[in-house]
């Protein structure tokens, strides 16, 4: 239709403003439906905040109130949990299973908020860090797409940069990535690590070697930075493992052809960069056990610190959520695992697309080579941008089979939003106009978009409602 061909073609020229426009009106259609929700919800686990006590009663401003609504509306389920930590400490063990970065960022930028409470300026805080952040994701994700892409100013790259970027926006995770969650910093910071890792490997394939190992490193400190938020953000140190393995793999061919210094180079800023992921998620335990295990005199400490490997968030998620491989596969969590389907599909079909055995850039002797083996679907990546996605369809790969044996399978859905493979793909079909499909089923990819934007609206009056799935 004209009227939708001249609105695609305005959105592609102000692409930025325009995902900054969608992204304000799908934001307030999702506060419209929190803020005018029945209160408090099936459960009331946030009237015992401080700043809910009388919030219909006090003498504060129109503004006053109107925050105060808006942070106990969107202080649910886990948020309660980081706005208590931020604002007086850890002083439970079950609260070490939030991650100890956002709190830390709750707490610091709580600091600069207005409010009378600190758990309502955490929560505010956490609002504000939660909304820049998913909108700074869905731009470094625009950014992203292009650079993998084979022609990164094409107008077909440009049209899969946007709709990926829209489809970040409209994701299924909804209302979390407005309230005081993690998700929508970790996925600003795996976005950004993911961006810098891609950025490496272009520079490593023109040779220049100097920026390629200051973009890895750099790389690796926001991956680092996104594994103190949440704990999966381990899986992207999956890129430098799997990338130390293919170096190890041509270190023979390396010595022959005079390469070995430039090798081991390689391998040891790989190493290091694996260092600074884990890290991310060491030291919130080492001072965990500082806390719990070094107790000078006291000799009834928690039974996680004689471990072998004392970790105080594998315990307290096995202890307090039933964590473990199998544990939620019941039948009264029977629905939940329906609710959790759908994710968990595109996961898998798009992780399927992406790895399809192709040679590796490193090895083929001749690029041309490797260009017989793309796909049509996947025709509009570069080669580096194929290698790429070979790496992430792993890391989201095995995130989606821990989310299936091991974790509460509903979070699929907001954790996935950190993992921009599924985003590509679902664009590329769109853009293409190619059915997903699995098994001989054929879906078209608009039907998915359907599914995204209703899921996200249900949820987040199930949300404000206090109600599962959360």
């Amino acid at each position: 239709m004209p009227f939708e061909r001249t609105l695609v073609k305005r959105c592609l020229d102000y692409p930025r403003s325009s995902l900054i426009l969608l992204f304000l009106s799908w934001k307030a259609v999702l506060l419209f439906i929190c803020c005018t929700s029945p209160h408090p919800g099936y459960d009331t686990s946030t009237t015992l905040l401080s700043f809910t006590e009388g919030q219909n009663t006090d003498q504060s401003s129109f503004g006053g109130r109107l925050l105060r609504t808006l942070a106990g509306k969107l202080t649910r389920w886990d948020a309660i949990y980081f706005t208590q930590r931020a604002s007086r400490g850890a002083q439970f063990e079950q609260e070490w299973a939030f991650g100890w970065g956002f709190a830390m960022a709750l707490r610091i930028l709580g600091q600069l908020q207005p409010g009378d409470h600190n758990e309502e300026r955490a929560a505010l805080a956490g609002i504000l860090i939660s909304a820049v952040a998913h909108l700074t994701s869905a731009l470094v994700l625009y950014q992203l797409t292009q650079l993998v892409a084979a022609r990164p100013t094409s107008p077909e790259a440009l049209r899969l940069a946007f709709v990926s970027a829209s489809l970040h926006i409209i994701s299924p995770a909804g209302i979390f990535l407005m309230a005081p969650y993690a998700e929508s910093c970790f996925s600003c910071l795996n976005f950004a690590g993911f961006y810098l890792y891609s950025l490496g490997s272009q520079y490593h394939h023109t040779k220049q070697y100097n920026i390629r190992d200051i973009s890895i490193l750099i790389s690796s400190l926001f991956f680092g930075l996104a594994t103190t938020f949440r704990s999966n953000g381990l899986l992207s140190g999956l890129l430098f493992c799997l990338d130390l393995s293919r170096s190890c793999v041509g270190l023979k061919s390396s010595v022959q052809s005079g390469l070995l210094p430039s090798n081991l180079r390689r391998m040891t800023i790989l190493v290091v960069a694996g260092g600074f992921v884990s890290l991310g998620f060491i030291y919130p335990q080492y001072l965990a056990y500082h806390e719990y295990c070094m107790i000078p005199g006291y000799e009834d400490r928690p039974s996680w610190c004689t471990k072998r490997l004392p970790s105080i968030y594998t315990w307290v998620q096995g202890r307090y959520w039933n964590v473990g491989l199998f544990r939620y596969w019941t039948v009264s969590n029977a629905p939940l695992f329906l609710l959790a389907a759908p994710m968990l599909l595109i996961i898998f079909i798009s992780s399927v697309w992406a790895l399809p055995s192709y040679q590796n850039i490193q090895a083929s002797p001749n690029r041309e080579k490797m260009q017989t083996h793309r796909t049509a679907d996947r025709d509009w990546m570069s080669l580096v941008g194929l290698d790429t996605a070979r790496w992430l369809a792993v890391t989201q790969l095995i995130l989606a089979i821990l989310a299936l044996t091991s974790y509460h399978v509903q979070i699929i859905t907001r954790i996935s939003s950190g993992y921009p493979l599924w985003y590509l793909y679902i664009a590329s079909q769109m853009v293409k106009r190619s059915p997903i499909t699995l098994a001989g089923f054929s879906l078209s990819a608009r039907h998915v978009v359907i599914w995204m934007v209703v899921y996200a609206l249900l949820q987040a009056s199930l949300f404000a409602a206090f109600l599962p799935p959360a």
